[in-house]
């Protein structure tokens, strides 16, 4: 057990040292996704919970840290620039070779569809439901097979507020139904958006959400990032954090 605490003492201290060698004169730009509950940008987004998460690991790492609001369509664009340092969060197809990504995951989502009450579909699996719907999807965002495979309409949507806009045309009958990468977060009797709403989820489709990072980062800037946020992560896992704070 002394042993044990000795080597995570040990690792705890390079880490730190790692980080105050790279982050002397280092100014990151993080770029933030709207993604909510997590990070909300229709509202002040330093009250959301990944902000204040992710930002407490980077004041304790001592980087200069700017961050900026993206639309979904742009964002992408920007990390492969280099315009954008550090863009979530986010999923990340497999074949993405553009842009490189921290190795551990922020949390899971479940997505799921969202329809106006009166045409609600219960089972998602029963996708010949889907012919000739018209469905909102945050552009750029990576879609399950069973949607994108299906005779839907998928209609992207763009900007930084896309969640609340997509239920907003939702609930005005503009769409019949809007892709959410994780309704369960927000699909609640106390969320005043979703009382003329009902969601269903794409079960059996747990997509990992990561921190994506700009391929023409420096290799030592990548790998001190990705130490503290991996110590971060076992002393205090962003998935509990969400659970646990008031």
């Amino acid at each position: 057990m002394v042993f044990a605490k000795k080597v995570k003492k040990i690792y705890c201290l390079s880490v730190l040292s790692l980080f105050s060698f790279v982050s002397l004169s280092q100014t990151l730009t993080v770029g933030f996704i709207d993604f909510p509950p997590h990070i909300a940008l229709h509202e002040e987004y330093k009250d959301s919970p990944l902000y204040q998460y992710i930002n407490k690991v980077f004041l304790q790492a001592n980087f200069k840290v700017v961050y900026v609001k993206l639309p979904r369509e742009r964002a992408f664009t920007e990390l492969i620039k280099g315009r954008v340092d550090v863009l979530m969060p986010t999923s990340i197809p497999s074949n993405h070779e553009t842009v490189r990504k921290l190795s551990v995951p922020l949390f899971h989502t479940v997505p799921g569809l969202c329809f106006k009450k009166e045409n609600y579909i219960p089972i998602l699996s029963a996708t010949h439901r889907f012919e000739k719907l018209n469905i909102g999807v945050p552009a750029g965002s990576q879609v399950v097979a069973a949607l994108t495979g299906s005779q839907a309409n998928l209609i992207p949507l763009k900007g930084e507020d896309v969640t609340s806009r997509g239920v907003e045309l939702t609930q005005r009958g503009r769409l019949d139904a809007f892709y959410h990468p994780s309704p369960v977060k927000v699909y609640h009797q106390e969320n005043p958006l979703y009382k003329e709403v009902a969601c269903s989820y794409f079960h059996g489709y747990s997509t990992p959400i990561y921190i994506a990072i700009t391929n023409t980062m420096s290799k030592e800037t990548f790998t001190a990032i990705n130490k503290i946020f991996q110590k971060a992560m076992l002393e205090e896992p962003y998935e509990y954090y969400f659970a646990m704070r008031k």
